[in-house]
C-alpha cells in the first residue's frame, strides 16, 4: 500500500516510524499508572504487531484499518465490545501523531459504525452467565472457609474482586448496617524479580483520598457472616484486613483467587463455570428485580451512571416479557388503580 501523501508541515522520517513504535511513545508519554501500561502492552502484543508488523504509521490507509477490523473480528474472534475499544486507542494514536506532526490525517476518521453497539448489546447477552439463587449459594458453600464471607461480599454487597480482598474490620459499621467501600488491592508495578506485579491496597480509583467511598447497604445475612469470619479467622496486620493471603504473611493475590478459591467453590457447589464477576451482576440483577431505583443501585456498585446498569444488568434475569404481560393484565382490572376515596379525581 502506498504510503500517505505527507504535507511540508509533516516530517517523512518521522513518519517511517513502525506503528508499534509510534504506540510505544504515545503509552509512554501518558500519566499512566502501571496496571494500565501493561494493558497498552498487551494490546501491542497481541492485536498491533502482528497485523501492522513492519508497518510505517505514515503507510496505514483506510482499507488497512477496515482489515484490521476484520482480522481482529474473524481470526481473533474478539467482540464487538473489545473490537471497538482497541479501535478507539488506535485513533487516538493517530490524533496524537496528527498533533505532534509525525502524519497528515488520521485514516480512522473515514471509517464509520465500527461495530454494531446493537450487536455488542447482543453479544453480551448471549454470552452472559445468569446465576440462580440457588448457585449463588451453592457457590458461597463450597468456598474455602478462609474465603467464604469474601465471596459473600461479592454477591450481598456488590463488590469487585478487588474491592472484596481489601476489606477491613475498619470499614465495617455492624450497627448501622453498612458498609463502607474505599479501597482496592491492585498489581500495579514490577517486583525486583519481575514475575509478579508488585500488590498494594490503595484508594479506590478515581476518587480522592479525602473522599469517604461510597456506602452500601450490609444485610444481615453478609455481616452475619463477616462476624464468623473475624471469630473463626481473626483480622491480619495493622490495617486489619479480612483476607491476607492463606499464609498470613501478606496481601491476597488475585492469581491465587483465580486458581485456588473461585475454582473450588464452583466444583463444590456443583456450579458449571462462570466468571467471578457474575456474582457482581447478581447482585445488581435482584436489586433492580426487586424495584430498587437505578439511581440507588448505580450508586452502591460503583457506576458513574444508570447507563451501565440498562446496558448489563436488566436483561441477566430472564422472563421480563411474562412480568410485563402479567403487570399489564393485572392493572387492566376495574378499579385496579382507580383513586381511592378522598383522593383527588383523575383528569
Amino acid at each position: 500500500m502506498a504510503a500517505t501523501t505527507k504535507s511540508a508541515d509533516t516530517d517523512d522520517e518521522l513518519g517511517n516510524q513502525l506503528v508499534t513504535d509510534v504506540w510505544e511513545r504515545w503509552t509512554d508519554r501518558k500519566t499512566l499508572e502501571n496496571s494500565t501500561k501493561k494493558q497498552y502492552r498487551s494490546i501491542r502484543n497481541t492485536t498491533l504487531e502482528p497485523f501492522f508488523k513492519g508497518r510505517s504509521i505514515a503507510s496505514l490507509q483506510v482499507d488497512d484499518i477496515e482489515q484490521w477490523l476484520s482480522w481482529m473480528e474473524q481470526t481473533c474472534r474478539l467482540s464487538a465490545r473489545t473490537r471497538r475499544q482497541r479501535f478507539s486507542f488506535l485513533s487516538g494514536l493517530m490524533d496524537w501523531a496528527v498533533t505532534n506532526e509525525i502524519i497528515d490525517r488520521n485514516p480512522c476518521k473515514k471509517i464509520e459504525h465500527v461495530g454494531s453497539r446493537a450487536k455488542e448489546i447482543r453479544e453480551q447477552k448471549g454470552n452472559a452467565r445468569r446465576l440462580t439463587t440457588r448457585e449463588v449459594l451453592a457457590t458461597l458453600n463450597g468456598a474455602p472457609p478462609r474465603y467464604r464471607a469474601m465471596l459473600w461480599l461479592m454477591a450481598g454487597c456488590g463488590l469487585r474482586i478487588g474491592e472484596a480482598m481489601a476489606v477491613s474490620r475498619d470499614q465495617i459499621d455492624f450497627p448501622a448496617g453498612v458498609l463502607r467501600v474505599d479501597f482496592q488491592m491492585v498489581e500495579d508495578g514490577v517486583t525486583a524479580s519481575g514475575k509478579n506485579s508488585a500488590l498494594h491496597r490503595r484508594h479506590i480509583k478515581a476518587r480522592d483520598e479525602e473522599e469517604p467511598g461510597r456506602i452500601v447497604p450490609l444485610p444481615p445475612n453478609v455481616a452475619f457472616e463477616l462476624r464468623r469470619h473475624m471469630k473463626n479467622h481473626g483480622m491480619w496486620g495493622p490495617e486489619r484486613l479480612l483476607f491476607p493471603n492463606v499464609t498470613r504473611t501478606g496481601y491476597l493475590y488475585a492469581s491465587y483467587f483465580y486458581r485456588q478459591i473461585w475454582p473450588v467453590a464452583l466444583r463444590k457447589g456443583g456450579v458449571p463455570y462462570c466468571k467471578p464477576h457474575s456474582m457482581r451482576h447478581y447482585y445488581g440483577s435482584r436489586l433492580l428485580y426487586a424495584g430498587v431505583p437505578e439511581n440507588d443501585v448505580a450508586d452502591w456498585m460503583g457506576h458513574s451512571s444508570t447507563g451501565v446498569l440498562r446496558e448489563h444488568y436488566h436483561y441477566i434475569f430472564e422472563g421480563a416479557v411474562q412480568r410485563g404481560r402479567t403487570a399489564i393484565a393485572t392493572m387492566l382490572t376495574p378499579g385496579a388503580d382507580d383513586p381511592g376515596k378522598g383522593d383527588a379525581a383523575a383528569t
